[in-house]
């Protein structure tokens, strides 16, 4: 009786363990790791010369991931494609 009829909360640990795992390989990848560098480095650079307002550095910082997640997606799935040409 230790297991829930609840479907929900079966699911919650797969989400919870697709979440966790996303965000390992985005956090260990050398490519994310580079892009947000350097946009750090761009973003001290504009701040001494031209301060640019906090929305627009979220904004750009969210883009950044948005790029960066889909060129993950993308990579992954021509990884796919070519083991499964390969069978």
């Amino acid at each position: 009786m230790s297991q829930s009829s609840n479907p929900e909360a079966s699911q919650t640990p797969s989400a919870l363990a697709r979440i966790w795992s996303g965000l390992k390989a985005y956090l260990t990848d050398w490519r994310n790791l580079l892009g947000h560098a350097l946009l750090g480095v761009v973003f001290v650079v504009v701040a001494v010369w031209a301060p640019i307002s906090l929305w627009l550095k979220l904004v750009i910082i969210a883009v950044l991931i948005t790029f960066n997640v889909l060129r993950m997606r993308l990579k992954n799935k021509n990884t796919q494609a070519k083991e499964s040409a390969a069978e």
